[in-house]
């Protein structure tokens, strides 16, 4: 019995590092979907939402738009990121933060809605720590990122942090 519970952990354990490995490769990983050239973001939530959140996910996407240089022309874009909902449940060893975010692109040009993505982001912090709300907010910048190809954002796997992502 003992021993087939150590099988089984080893088993667990060798398989949890392989689960995080991608299959993007460089030519498939920017997709066949609009591409827009975003010039700047503006993040908002209601009143109940912390400061910090908001804060921190201003600075990150602006972090990954300043870092973003595209090599042809497209359609310019700003980027209008909504924090509808966000909180947390504690969890036995931690805290489980969670929000719902809606990104609309706007065009410089015309000024109309040129795209809309909404997407919930959930985040895990384990221990007694008050960085939930920045984990959350790295979390949502990674998939604002993600969603409009933009640079700067972490890498979201082993495999492409050592491929130098």
């Amino acid at each position: 019995m003992f021993r087939s519970a150590c099988r089984l952990f080893v088993i667990a354990c060798a398989a949890l590092p392989l689960m995080s490995f991608s299959m993007k490769t460089a030519e498939n990983a920017h997709g066949n979907g609009p591409l827009y050239d975003v010039r700047g973001a503006f993040v908002a939530a209601r009143p109940e939402i912390s400061a910090a959140l908001i804060a921190g996910t201003d600075r990150r996407v602006d972090a990954a738009i300043r870092a973003t240089v595209r090599r042809m022309s497209l359609p310019r874009a700003i980027l209008t990121v909504r924090i509808t909902r966000a909180g947390g449940l504690p969890i036995l060893f931690g805290r489980r933060h969670e929000a719902k975010v809606t990104v609309d692109a706007t065009s410089v040009t015309t000024g109309e809605r040129i795209a809309s993505a909404t997407f919930t982001v959930a985040t895990t912090v384990f221990g007694k720590d008050n960085s939930g709300e920045e984990a959350l907010a790295a979390k949502i910048a990674d998939r604002v990122a993600a969603e409009f190809k933009l640079d700067g954002g972490r890498p979201t796997t082993i495999a492409s942090a050592l491929a130098g992502r």
